[in-house]
Protein backbone atom coordinates (compact mmCIF):
# COMPACT_ATOMS: atom_id res chain seq x y z
CA UNK A 1 0.00 0.00 0.00
CA UNK A 2 2.72 2.75 0.81
CA UNK A 3 4.54 1.49 -2.79
CA UNK A 4 1.16 2.36 -4.27
CA UNK A 5 1.14 5.51 -2.12
CA UNK A 6 4.47 7.14 -3.02
CA UNK A 7 3.56 6.26 -6.96
CA UNK A 8 0.81 8.24 -7.17
CA UNK A 9 0.47 11.16 -9.61
CA UNK A 10 4.03 11.03 -10.37
CA UNK A 11 5.37 10.31 -13.39
CA UNK A 12 6.07 6.85 -14.40
CA UNK A 13 9.83 5.87 -14.20
CA UNK A 14 12.20 5.27 -17.28
CA UNK A 15 11.75 1.62 -17.82
CA UNK A 16 7.99 2.11 -17.25
CA UNK A 17 8.18 4.37 -19.89
CA UNK A 18 10.26 2.77 -22.19
CA UNK A 19 8.19 -0.69 -21.99
CA UNK A 20 5.02 1.38 -22.80
CA UNK A 21 6.69 2.89 -25.56
CA UNK A 22 7.49 -0.19 -27.18
CA UNK A 23 4.57 -1.71 -26.58
CA UNK A 24 3.01 1.37 -28.20
CA UNK A 25 5.24 0.83 -31.48
CA UNK A 26 3.68 -2.37 -31.85
CA UNK A 27 0.45 -1.29 -31.71
CA UNK A 28 1.16 0.71 -34.38
CA UNK A 29 2.84 -1.58 -36.15
CA UNK A 30 0.37 -4.39 -35.99
CA UNK A 31 -3.10 -1.70 -37.07
CA UNK A 32 -0.20 0.08 -40.03
CA UNK A 33 -0.55 -3.76 -41.04
CA UNK A 34 -3.76 -4.19 -40.97
CA UNK A 35 -5.21 -1.01 -42.40
CA UNK A 36 -3.57 -0.91 -45.80
CA UNK A 37 -4.78 1.21 -48.21
CA UNK A 38 -7.91 2.47 -45.78
CA UNK A 39 -5.38 4.78 -43.84
CA UNK A 40 -4.40 6.14 -46.90
CA UNK A 41 -7.59 7.37 -48.05
CA UNK A 42 -8.56 8.62 -44.43
CA UNK A 43 -5.24 10.95 -44.66
CA UNK A 44 -6.59 11.94 -48.14
CA UNK A 45 -9.71 12.83 -46.43
CA UNK A 46 -8.01 14.74 -43.83
CA UNK A 47 -5.91 16.53 -46.12
CA UNK A 48 -8.55 17.89 -48.13
CA UNK A 49 -10.82 19.27 -45.42
CA UNK A 50 -8.02 21.12 -44.21
CA UNK A 51 -7.14 22.34 -47.62
CA UNK A 52 -10.88 23.07 -47.83
CA UNK A 53 -11.21 25.13 -44.60
CA UNK A 54 -7.82 27.40 -45.52
CA UNK A 55 -9.18 28.48 -48.43
CA UNK A 56 -12.79 29.51 -46.76
CA UNK A 57 -10.79 30.50 -43.89
CA UNK A 58 -8.59 32.83 -46.24
CA UNK A 59 -11.55 34.42 -48.10
CA UNK A 60 -13.54 35.56 -45.03
CA UNK A 61 -11.02 36.77 -43.27
CA UNK A 62 -10.28 38.50 -46.84
CA UNK A 63 -13.72 39.47 -46.79
CA UNK A 64 -13.92 40.71 -43.06
CA UNK A 65 -10.28 42.39 -43.71
CA UNK A 66 -12.06 44.16 -47.28
CA UNK A 67 -14.97 45.25 -45.36
CA UNK A 68 -12.95 47.15 -42.17
CA UNK A 69 -11.30 48.84 -44.81
CA UNK A 70 -14.06 49.12 -47.34
CA UNK A 71 -15.08 53.11 -47.67
CA UNK A 72 -17.96 54.14 -45.45
CA UNK A 73 -20.55 56.75 -45.88
CA UNK A 74 -22.70 58.63 -43.31
CA UNK A 75 -26.53 58.32 -42.70
CA UNK A 76 -29.11 59.41 -40.34
CA UNK A 77 -31.91 57.34 -39.66
CA UNK A 78 -35.48 58.14 -38.36
CA UNK A 79 -34.14 59.28 -35.02
CA UNK A 80 -31.67 61.45 -36.28
CA UNK A 81 -28.76 58.85 -35.38
CA UNK A 82 -25.82 59.07 -37.53
CA UNK A 83 -24.86 55.49 -39.45
CA UNK A 84 -21.75 54.61 -41.18
CA UNK A 85 -22.78 51.85 -44.07
CA UNK A 86 -20.84 50.62 -46.75
CA UNK A 87 -21.96 50.65 -50.48
CA UNK A 88 -22.40 46.84 -49.83
CA UNK A 89 -24.72 47.65 -46.80
CA UNK A 90 -26.88 50.34 -48.35
CA UNK A 91 -27.42 48.72 -50.90
CA UNK A 92 -29.23 45.69 -48.50
CA UNK A 93 -30.76 48.15 -46.41
CA UNK A 94 -32.72 50.06 -49.26
CA UNK A 95 -33.61 46.85 -51.21
CA UNK A 96 -37.09 45.17 -50.87
CA UNK A 97 -39.80 43.08 -52.63
CA UNK A 98 -42.61 44.70 -50.43
CA UNK A 99 -43.93 48.25 -49.63
CA UNK A 100 -41.95 50.65 -47.55
CA UNK A 101 -42.95 51.68 -44.53
CA UNK A 102 -45.12 54.68 -44.78
CA UNK A 103 -46.85 54.12 -47.98
CA UNK A 104 -50.71 54.32 -48.14
CA UNK A 105 -53.11 54.00 -50.87
CA UNK A 106 -56.47 55.65 -50.10
CA UNK A 107 -55.65 56.32 -46.72
CA UNK A 108 -54.57 52.06 -46.13
CA UNK A 109 -51.57 51.78 -44.97
CA UNK A 110 -49.99 48.81 -47.19
CA UNK A 111 -46.43 49.16 -45.82
CA UNK A 112 -44.70 45.61 -45.89
CA UNK A 113 -47.13 43.96 -47.77
CA UNK A 114 -46.35 42.05 -51.36
CA UNK A 115 -47.69 43.81 -54.09
CA UNK A 116 -49.76 40.71 -55.03
CA UNK A 117 -50.89 41.54 -51.11
CA UNK A 118 -52.11 44.81 -52.22
CA UNK A 119 -54.04 44.03 -55.41
CA UNK A 120 -55.82 41.43 -53.38
CA UNK A 121 -56.65 43.83 -50.61
CA UNK A 122 -57.96 46.38 -52.71
CA UNK A 123 -60.10 43.69 -55.08
CA UNK A 124 -63.46 45.39 -53.90
CA UNK A 125 -62.22 48.70 -55.11
CA UNK A 126 -61.02 46.96 -58.71
CA UNK A 127 -64.91 45.48 -59.08
CA UNK A 128 -66.88 48.73 -58.25
CA UNK A 129 -69.77 49.00 -59.99
CA UNK A 130 -72.10 51.85 -61.55
CA UNK A 131 -74.67 51.28 -59.24
CA UNK A 132 -72.14 51.99 -56.54
CA UNK A 133 -70.61 54.56 -58.16
CA UNK A 134 -73.45 56.59 -59.93
CA UNK A 135 -76.87 57.49 -58.79
CA UNK A 136 -78.65 60.51 -60.27
CA UNK A 137 -82.29 60.81 -59.60
CA UNK A 138 -84.94 63.13 -60.89
CA UNK A 139 -87.38 65.36 -58.74
CA UNK A 140 -90.17 64.82 -61.05
CA UNK A 141 -92.97 67.06 -58.79
CA UNK A 142 -93.58 64.88 -55.28
CA UNK A 143 -91.92 61.38 -57.32
CA UNK A 144 -88.19 61.19 -57.39
CA UNK A 145 -87.41 59.04 -60.79
CA UNK A 146 -84.21 57.52 -61.20
CA UNK A 147 -81.57 57.41 -64.30
CA UNK A 148 -81.26 54.40 -66.21
CA UNK A 149 -77.49 52.93 -65.73
CA UNK A 150 -77.16 50.41 -68.25
CA UNK A 151 -75.26 52.90 -70.77
CA UNK A 152 -72.56 53.63 -68.21
CA UNK A 153 -69.65 51.86 -67.35
CA UNK A 154 -67.10 52.24 -64.48
CA UNK A 155 -63.07 51.48 -64.43
CA UNK A 156 -60.54 52.14 -61.64
CA UNK A 157 -56.66 52.69 -62.21
CA UNK A 158 -56.27 51.04 -58.75
CA UNK A 159 -53.81 48.28 -60.14
CA UNK A 160 -51.86 51.58 -61.88
CA UNK A 161 -51.63 53.05 -58.37
CA UNK A 162 -50.54 50.13 -56.65
CA UNK A 163 -47.58 49.37 -58.90
CA UNK A 164 -46.18 53.08 -58.76
CA UNK A 165 -46.63 53.00 -55.20
CA UNK A 166 -44.57 50.01 -55.01
CA UNK A 167 -41.96 51.06 -56.89
CA UNK A 168 -41.43 54.48 -54.92
CA UNK A 169 -37.62 54.99 -53.99
CA UNK A 170 -37.13 51.13 -55.20
CA UNK A 171 -35.09 52.90 -58.23
CA UNK A 172 -32.90 56.29 -58.44
CA UNK A 173 -32.23 58.71 -61.51
CA UNK A 174 -29.04 58.89 -59.93
CA UNK A 175 -26.39 56.06 -60.17
CA UNK A 176 -24.45 53.80 -58.17
CA UNK A 177 -23.67 55.33 -54.52
CA UNK A 178 -25.21 58.18 -54.95
CA UNK A 179 -28.45 56.67 -55.92
CA UNK A 180 -28.34 54.43 -53.27
CA UNK A 181 -27.60 57.47 -50.63
CA UNK A 182 -31.12 59.06 -52.66
CA UNK A 183 -33.46 56.16 -51.46
CA UNK A 184 -32.09 55.70 -48.25
CA UNK A 185 -33.18 59.22 -47.18
CA UNK A 186 -36.35 58.41 -49.52
CA UNK A 187 -37.07 55.57 -47.30
CA UNK A 188 -36.32 56.93 -44.46
CA UNK A 189 -38.19 60.13 -44.63
CA UNK A 190 -41.71 57.96 -45.21
CA UNK A 191 -41.14 57.13 -41.78
CA UNK A 192 -41.70 60.59 -40.48
CA UNK A 193 -43.72 61.64 -43.55
CA UNK A 194 -46.02 58.81 -44.85
CA UNK A 195 -46.67 58.90 -48.79
CA UNK A 196 -50.20 58.76 -49.77
CA UNK A 197 -51.63 57.98 -53.47
CA UNK A 198 -54.70 57.90 -54.26
CA UNK A 199 -57.26 55.86 -56.97
CA UNK A 200 -59.40 57.08 -59.29
CA UNK A 201 -62.55 55.44 -60.92
CA UNK A 202 -63.46 56.64 -64.68
CA UNK A 203 -66.93 56.71 -65.41
CA UNK A 204 -68.16 56.45 -69.23
CA UNK A 205 -71.66 57.17 -70.44
CA UNK A 206 -73.11 57.20 -73.97
CA UNK A 207 -76.33 59.59 -74.95
CA UNK A 208 -77.38 61.60 -72.23
CA UNK A 209 -80.18 63.11 -74.07
CA UNK A 210 -81.85 59.91 -75.09
CA UNK A 211 -81.14 58.90 -71.25
CA UNK A 212 -83.02 61.99 -69.93
CA UNK A 213 -86.01 61.38 -72.83
CA UNK A 214 -86.44 57.94 -71.24
CA UNK A 215 -86.78 58.96 -68.00
CA UNK A 216 -88.54 62.28 -68.03
CA UNK A 217 -90.63 62.02 -71.24
CA UNK A 218 -93.71 59.74 -69.90
CA UNK A 219 -94.47 62.96 -67.58
CA UNK A 220 -94.90 65.06 -70.76
CA UNK A 221 -99.04 64.72 -71.41
CA UNK A 222 -101.43 66.54 -73.27
CA UNK A 223 -104.13 68.70 -71.51
CA UNK A 224 -107.08 67.10 -71.52
CA UNK A 225 -110.16 68.60 -72.37
CA UNK A 226 -113.97 68.34 -70.95
CA UNK A 227 -115.48 65.49 -72.48
CA UNK A 228 -119.12 64.59 -72.44
CA UNK A 229 -120.01 61.54 -71.11
CA UNK A 230 -123.22 61.09 -70.91
CA UNK A 231 -126.86 62.20 -71.24
CA UNK A 232 -129.23 62.52 -68.55
CA UNK A 233 -132.95 62.26 -69.74
CA UNK A 234 -134.09 63.43 -67.37
CA UNK A 235 -132.73 67.37 -66.97
CA UNK A 236 -131.54 66.97 -70.92
CA UNK A 237 -128.23 67.97 -70.29
CA UNK A 238 -124.53 66.23 -70.57
CA UNK A 239 -122.96 64.40 -67.94
CA UNK A 240 -119.34 65.43 -68.38
CA UNK A 241 -115.24 64.39 -67.58
CA UNK A 242 -113.90 67.25 -65.95
CA UNK A 243 -110.93 68.89 -68.56
CA UNK A 244 -107.18 67.82 -67.00
CA UNK A 245 -104.64 70.19 -66.96
CA UNK A 246 -101.15 69.17 -69.74
CA UNK A 247 -97.94 68.84 -68.41
CA UNK A 248 -94.37 69.74 -70.47
CA UNK A 249 -90.93 68.71 -68.71
CA UNK A 250 -88.21 71.02 -69.60
CA UNK A 251 -85.98 68.23 -70.54
CA UNK A 252 -83.13 70.45 -71.60
CA UNK A 253 -82.53 71.90 -69.15
CA UNK A 254 -82.69 68.90 -67.33
CA UNK A 255 -80.05 67.00 -69.74
CA UNK A 256 -77.89 69.81 -69.09
CA UNK A 257 -77.64 69.39 -65.72
CA UNK A 258 -76.94 65.91 -66.04
CA UNK A 259 -74.29 67.01 -68.47
CA UNK A 260 -73.20 69.02 -65.40
CA UNK A 261 -73.19 66.75 -62.90
CA UNK A 262 -70.73 63.88 -64.92
CA UNK A 263 -68.49 66.69 -65.66
CA UNK A 264 -68.41 67.78 -61.64
CA UNK A 265 -68.04 63.92 -60.97
CA UNK A 266 -71.04 64.68 -59.27
CA UNK A 267 -72.14 61.20 -59.33
CA UNK A 268 -75.02 61.02 -56.94
CA UNK A 269 -77.28 63.95 -56.94
CA UNK A 270 -81.28 64.63 -57.33
CA UNK A 271 -82.01 66.52 -60.14
CA UNK A 272 -84.58 69.24 -59.40
CA UNK A 273 -86.91 68.98 -63.06
CA UNK A 274 -89.02 71.97 -64.02
CA UNK A 275 -92.60 71.62 -64.91
CA UNK A 276 -94.55 73.73 -66.88
CA UNK A 277 -98.54 73.36 -66.87
CA UNK A 278 -100.88 73.61 -70.12
CA UNK A 279 -104.45 74.57 -69.15
CA UNK A 280 -106.71 72.86 -71.76
CA UNK A 281 -108.98 74.36 -74.20
CA UNK A 282 -112.17 73.41 -73.30
CA UNK A 283 -113.37 73.16 -69.85
CA UNK A 284 -117.02 71.43 -68.21
CA UNK A 285 -117.91 75.02 -68.28
CA UNK A 286 -117.30 76.18 -71.80
CA UNK A 287 -118.45 73.15 -72.75
CA UNK A 288 -121.86 73.15 -71.50
CA UNK A 289 -122.71 76.71 -72.54
CA UNK A 290 -122.62 75.57 -76.31
CA UNK A 291 -124.59 73.05 -75.90
CA UNK A 292 -128.39 72.85 -76.19
CA UNK A 293 -131.45 71.16 -78.22
CA UNK A 294 -130.94 71.49 -82.15
CA UNK A 295 -133.54 69.89 -83.35
CA UNK A 296 -136.75 67.76 -82.41
CA UNK A 297 -139.01 66.03 -84.81
CA UNK A 298 -142.63 63.85 -83.93
CA UNK A 299 -145.22 62.01 -85.39
CA UNK A 300 -148.16 59.76 -84.78
CA UNK A 301 -148.55 56.67 -84.49
CA UNK A 302 -150.79 54.13 -85.57
CA UNK A 303 -153.30 52.48 -82.52
CA UNK A 304 -151.88 48.98 -83.31
CA UNK A 305 -150.45 47.83 -79.47
CA UNK A 306 -147.77 45.91 -80.68
CA UNK A 307 -146.59 48.19 -83.36
CA UNK A 308 -146.43 50.91 -80.70
CA UNK A 309 -144.69 48.64 -78.34
CA UNK A 310 -141.76 47.79 -80.61
CA UNK A 311 -141.61 52.31 -81.38
CA UNK A 312 -141.53 52.48 -77.49
CA UNK A 313 -138.89 49.44 -77.06
CA UNK A 314 -136.74 51.53 -79.46
CA UNK A 315 -137.07 54.82 -78.18
CA UNK A 316 -135.89 53.62 -75.25
CA UNK A 317 -132.69 51.92 -76.67
CA UNK A 318 -131.70 55.39 -78.76
CA UNK A 319 -132.73 58.07 -75.55
CA UNK A 320 -129.37 58.97 -74.60
CA UNK A 321 -126.69 57.66 -76.91
CA UNK A 322 -123.50 60.26 -77.12
CA UNK A 323 -121.74 60.34 -80.46
CA UNK A 324 -118.16 62.20 -79.77
CA UNK A 325 -116.79 64.20 -82.60
CA UNK A 326 -116.09 62.39 -85.50
CA UNK A 327 -117.77 59.13 -83.66
CA UNK A 328 -120.51 57.23 -86.28
CA UNK A 329 -123.94 55.95 -85.67
CA UNK A 330 -125.04 52.83 -86.89
CA UNK A 331 -128.58 52.02 -85.96
CA UNK A 332 -127.91 48.02 -86.54
CA UNK A 333 -124.81 48.07 -84.30
CA UNK A 334 -125.94 50.51 -81.77
CA UNK A 335 -129.49 48.66 -81.23
CA UNK A 336 -128.95 45.61 -82.24
CA UNK A 337 -130.73 42.28 -83.72
CA UNK A 338 -134.42 42.88 -82.71
CA UNK A 339 -135.38 39.66 -80.67
CA UNK A 340 -138.59 38.79 -78.54
CA UNK A 341 -136.32 38.18 -75.78
CA UNK A 342 -135.54 41.77 -75.92
CA UNK A 343 -139.42 42.49 -75.72
CA UNK A 344 -139.69 43.19 -79.02
CA UNK A 345 -143.21 41.96 -80.59
CA UNK A 346 -144.63 41.26 -84.15
CA UNK A 347 -145.86 43.36 -86.20
CA UNK A 348 -146.42 44.87 -89.82
CA UNK A 349 -143.39 45.25 -91.54
CA UNK A 350 -142.33 45.63 -95.03
CA UNK A 351 -140.00 42.74 -96.54
CA UNK A 352 -138.50 42.59 -100.27
CA UNK A 353 -141.88 44.68 -101.20
CA UNK A 354 -144.17 43.27 -99.12
CA UNK A 355 -145.92 43.81 -96.00
CA UNK A 356 -145.56 40.95 -93.40
CA UNK A 357 -145.39 40.64 -89.56
CA UNK A 358 -141.66 40.78 -88.33
CA UNK A 359 -140.41 40.97 -85.08
CA UNK A 360 -140.07 44.67 -84.13
CA UNK A 361 -142.22 45.90 -86.93
CA UNK A 362 -142.65 49.78 -87.17
CA UNK A 363 -139.68 50.61 -85.28
CA UNK A 364 -138.45 52.39 -88.76
CA UNK A 365 -141.31 55.49 -87.51
CA UNK A 366 -138.81 55.99 -85.20
CA UNK A 367 -135.69 55.87 -87.46
CA UNK A 368 -137.46 58.46 -89.80
CA UNK A 369 -138.05 60.59 -86.63
CA UNK A 370 -134.16 60.05 -85.75
CA UNK A 371 -133.17 60.74 -89.75
CA UNK A 372 -135.30 64.15 -90.13
CA UNK A 373 -133.61 65.52 -86.54
CA UNK A 374 -129.82 64.43 -88.04
CA UNK A 375 -130.87 66.58 -90.82
CA UNK A 376 -131.71 69.63 -89.10
CA UNK A 377 -128.57 69.13 -86.82
CA UNK A 378 -126.61 69.17 -90.07
CA UNK A 379 -125.14 66.03 -89.25
CA UNK A 380 -123.59 64.14 -92.15
CA UNK A 381 -125.42 61.30 -93.06
CA UNK A 382 -123.57 58.37 -94.35
CA UNK A 383 -126.66 55.91 -95.06
CA UNK A 384 -130.58 55.98 -95.53
CA UNK A 385 -132.61 53.65 -97.24
CA UNK A 386 -135.87 55.01 -97.85
CA UNK A 387 -138.88 52.01 -97.62
CA UNK A 388 -139.87 50.09 -100.87
CA UNK A 389 -142.92 52.95 -100.72
CA UNK A 390 -143.93 56.35 -99.19
CA UNK A 391 -144.35 56.56 -95.54
CA UNK A 392 -147.88 58.05 -94.53
CA UNK A 393 -146.58 59.49 -91.22
CA UNK A 394 -143.73 61.94 -93.64
CA UNK A 395 -143.35 63.62 -96.51
CA UNK A 396 -142.83 61.45 -99.52
CA UNK A 397 -139.08 61.20 -100.07
CA UNK A 398 -138.10 61.83 -96.15
CA UNK A 399 -138.72 58.70 -95.04
CA UNK A 400 -135.75 55.84 -93.37
CA UNK A 401 -136.03 52.00 -92.99
CA UNK A 402 -134.11 49.58 -90.91
CA UNK A 403 -133.76 45.98 -90.80
CA UNK A 404 -131.64 43.47 -89.01
CA UNK A 405 -129.10 43.17 -91.00
CA UNK A 406 -129.81 45.32 -93.77
CA UNK A 407 -131.12 47.82 -94.82
CA UNK A 408 -129.41 50.55 -92.17
CA UNK A 409 -129.44 54.12 -91.01
CA UNK A 410 -125.74 55.45 -90.42
CA UNK A 411 -125.00 58.85 -89.58
CA UNK A 412 -121.90 61.09 -88.20
CA UNK A 413 -121.37 63.69 -85.48
CA UNK A 414 -119.55 65.74 -88.11
CA UNK A 415 -118.85 68.53 -85.76
CA UNK A 416 -116.25 69.70 -83.06
CA UNK A 417 -118.72 68.91 -79.73
CA UNK A 418 -120.98 65.85 -78.01
CA UNK A 419 -124.16 64.80 -80.15
CA UNK A 420 -126.80 62.81 -78.37
CA UNK A 421 -130.14 61.61 -78.64
CA UNK A 422 -133.35 62.00 -76.40
CA UNK A 423 -136.18 59.89 -78.23
CA UNK A 424 -139.50 59.13 -76.28
CA UNK A 425 -142.86 57.62 -76.87
CA UNK A 426 -146.25 59.00 -75.49
CA UNK A 427 -149.93 58.95 -76.54
CA UNK A 428 -149.01 57.65 -79.72
CA UNK A 429 -146.54 59.95 -80.26
CA UNK A 430 -143.11 59.70 -81.09
CA UNK A 431 -140.22 61.83 -80.89
CA UNK A 432 -136.66 61.98 -81.35
CA UNK A 433 -134.61 65.35 -80.66
CA UNK A 434 -131.13 65.90 -81.27
CA UNK A 435 -128.78 67.28 -78.36
CA UNK A 436 -125.15 69.07 -79.37
CA UNK A 437 -124.44 72.16 -80.18
CA UNK A 438 -125.90 75.39 -81.60
CA UNK A 439 -126.18 75.91 -84.93
CA UNK A 440 -124.04 79.14 -86.12
CA UNK A 441 -125.85 82.94 -85.78
CA UNK A 442 -128.85 81.31 -84.96
CA UNK A 443 -129.87 79.43 -87.84
CA UNK A 444 -132.68 76.73 -87.85
CA UNK A 445 -132.65 74.07 -90.51
CA UNK A 446 -136.17 72.81 -92.09
CA UNK A 447 -136.12 69.67 -93.38
CA UNK A 448 -139.35 68.51 -95.38
CA UNK A 449 -141.07 67.18 -98.86
CA UNK A 450 -141.90 68.30 -102.02
CA UNK A 451 -145.76 69.41 -102.61
CA UNK A 452 -145.82 67.23 -105.73
CA UNK A 453 -144.03 64.44 -107.18
CA UNK A 454 -141.75 64.33 -110.02
CA UNK A 455 -143.26 60.87 -110.72
CA UNK A 456 -146.20 58.53 -110.00
CA UNK A 457 -146.79 55.88 -112.70
CA UNK A 458 -149.02 53.08 -111.61
CA UNK A 459 -148.09 49.33 -112.81
CA UNK A 460 -149.64 47.85 -115.90
CA UNK A 461 -150.11 44.37 -115.11
CA UNK A 462 -150.50 42.04 -112.13
CA UNK A 463 -148.04 39.13 -111.32
CA UNK A 464 -149.50 35.70 -111.11
CA UNK A 465 -148.08 32.71 -109.13
CA UNK A 466 -149.14 28.96 -110.14
CA UNK A 467 -149.35 27.01 -106.60
CA UNK A 468 -150.10 23.96 -107.00
CA UNK A 469 -150.58 23.04 -103.21
CA UNK A 470 -154.07 25.50 -103.73
CA UNK A 471 -157.40 23.90 -104.98
CA UNK A 472 -158.87 25.82 -108.88
CA UNK A 473 -160.58 29.03 -107.53
CA UNK A 474 -158.31 29.82 -104.82
CA UNK A 475 -156.46 33.53 -105.36
CA UNK A 476 -153.98 34.44 -102.58
CA UNK A 477 -152.96 38.39 -102.73
CA UNK A 478 -149.13 37.82 -101.59
CA UNK A 479 -148.58 41.47 -102.31
CA UNK A 480 -149.95 44.82 -102.97
CA UNK A 481 -150.05 47.36 -106.23
CA UNK A 482 -147.28 50.23 -105.70
CA UNK A 483 -146.51 53.26 -108.00
CA UNK A 484 -143.37 54.14 -109.47
CA UNK A 485 -142.77 57.56 -107.90
CA UNK A 486 -139.45 60.16 -107.73
CA UNK A 487 -139.81 62.50 -104.62
CA UNK A 488 -138.45 65.67 -104.04
CA UNK A 489 -137.02 66.29 -100.39
CA UNK A 490 -135.70 69.90 -99.80
CA UNK A 491 -133.21 70.47 -96.54
CA UNK A 492 -133.62 74.66 -96.05
CA UNK A 493 -131.43 76.83 -93.74
CA UNK A 494 -132.82 80.39 -92.39
CA UNK A 495 -131.21 82.78 -90.50
CA UNK A 496 -131.63 84.06 -87.18
CA UNK A 497 -134.37 86.36 -89.07
CA UNK A 498 -136.45 83.39 -90.96
CA UNK A 499 -134.86 84.43 -94.42
CA UNK A 500 -134.32 81.35 -96.75
CA UNK A 501 -130.15 81.47 -96.87
CA UNK A 502 -129.47 77.96 -98.37
CA UNK A 503 -131.37 75.17 -100.03
CA UNK A 504 -130.55 71.56 -100.75
CA UNK A 505 -132.29 68.94 -102.68
CA UNK A 506 -132.35 65.96 -102.36
CA UNK A 507 -134.32 63.09 -104.57
CA UNK A 508 -135.86 59.97 -103.73
CA UNK A 509 -137.07 57.11 -105.86
CA UNK A 510 -139.68 53.90 -104.82
CA UNK A 511 -139.40 51.28 -107.29
CA UNK A 512 -142.65 49.96 -109.26
CA UNK A 513 -144.25 47.45 -107.49
CA UNK A 514 -146.22 45.22 -109.38
CA UNK A 515 -149.36 43.36 -107.52
CA UNK A 516 -149.17 39.91 -106.67
CA UNK A 517 -150.81 36.72 -106.26
CA UNK A 518 -151.18 32.90 -105.94
CA UNK A 519 -153.38 31.02 -108.28
CA UNK A 520 -154.45 27.41 -107.31
CA UNK A 521 -154.25 24.94 -109.48
CA UNK A 522 -154.89 21.63 -107.94
CA UNK A 523 -158.27 20.35 -109.90
CA UNK A 524 -160.51 17.91 -107.84
CA UNK A 525 -159.20 14.53 -108.77
CA UNK A 526 -155.60 16.11 -107.83
CA UNK A 527 -154.72 16.73 -111.35
CA UNK A 528 -152.63 20.05 -111.94
CA UNK A 529 -154.27 23.06 -114.01
CA UNK A 530 -152.87 24.89 -116.62
CA UNK A 531 -152.83 29.29 -115.48
CA UNK A 532 -152.45 31.64 -117.79
CA UNK A 533 -149.62 34.07 -116.53
CA UNK A 534 -151.33 37.26 -117.64
CA UNK A 535 -154.93 36.83 -116.48
CA UNK A 536 -154.28 33.98 -113.93
CA UNK A 537 -157.28 32.18 -115.70
CA UNK A 538 -156.67 28.48 -114.79
CA UNK A 539 -157.78 25.85 -116.98
CA UNK A 540 -157.39 21.55 -116.91
CA UNK A 541 -154.30 20.45 -118.83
Amino acid sequence: MKKNATTRGRAPSRNVAIRQTKNLNKKVRRKKKNTGTKGLAALTVVLLLGLTATILYTQFYKAEVDRFFAKKYTVTDVNGVEIKYTEEELEEAVTSDKFYEGIKVDGVDVSEKTLAEAMDLFKATREKTVEEMVDIKFQVGEEQVPMDLSGMSVSSNIDEVLTEAFNYAKTSPQEGVDGLLARYRQITALKKTPKEYTSEYTITYGDVTSVVHEALDGFNYAPKDAKATGFNVDTLTFRFEEAVNGQVVNTDKAIAAVNDALIRENYKTVIPVELSSIEPKVTSESLSSKLGKVSSNSSKTTDKPARNHNIWLVCKALDGIVLQPGEQFDFNKFIGQRTEAKGYQMAPGITNGASEMQLGGGICQANTMLYHSVMEADLRVDVRVPHSWPSDYVDPGTDATVSWEDPDFKFTNNTDYPVAIHAYYGDRWVTVEIYGRQLPDGQKISFFGASELLVDEAPTRVNYKADSSLPVGTMEKVRSAHNHKIALAYKVTYDANGKEIARKELKTEYALIEAEYRVGTRGPDGSIYKMDPKTGAVSPA
